[in-house]
């Protein structure tokens, strides 16, 4: 009897452990999916963890804790460009950063110090994301990090 209880205990032990360690390891997030105005379907995830969300309209927001952190909105493909050249060229423009993430070209720069901005061509697509952070370059870069931006079939 006494061997059977201990069994029991050990039991309910390991999956109490188990249940614990598997609760450690969920991850959260949201997607929204739009139809910008040249009839692209472009999916947007966010990871919605420690507190960030994602709002469905346009342009859409990116916050933290209730905290608007940046603002997203949808651009032509072509405009992807014109935004490169502009960062290249304007003196109050820093480029921060430039590369492809999940397979879409992006770029990132500051304007007069005080305005954090992403352009992303997304990949197959006439689509373009614009992303604004008035907050700082970090706060920019994290909500960039946390998205995954993709063109889906019609």
């Amino acid at each position: 009897m006494r061997k059977m209880k201990r069994n029991i205990l050990l039991g309910m032990l390991l999956l109490f452990i188990f249940g614990m360690v598997s609760g450690c390891t969920t991850s959260s997030s949201k997607t929204y999916t739009f139809t910008v105005d040249n009839g692209d379907i472009i999916k947007i995830t966010l990871d919605t963890a420690d507190g960030y969300d994602i709002s469905s309209n346009v342009p859409f927001e990116i916050s933290c804790d209730g905290e608007a952190l940046s603002q997203g909105s949808f651009i032509q493909g072509e405009a992807y460009q014109q935004y490169v050249d502009v960062v290249n060229k304007d003196e109050n423009a820093e480029l921060l950063d430039s590369g492809e993430k999940d397979g879409n070209s992006y770029i990132f720069w500051c304007y007069n110090k005080s305005e954090y901005n992403y352009a992303v061509l997304v990949n197959g697509s006439d689509t373009g994301v614009i992303l604004g952070n008035t907050t700082s370059a970090d706060s920019a870069r994290e909500c960039f990090e946390r998205m995954i931006i993709k063109v889906e079939e019609n």
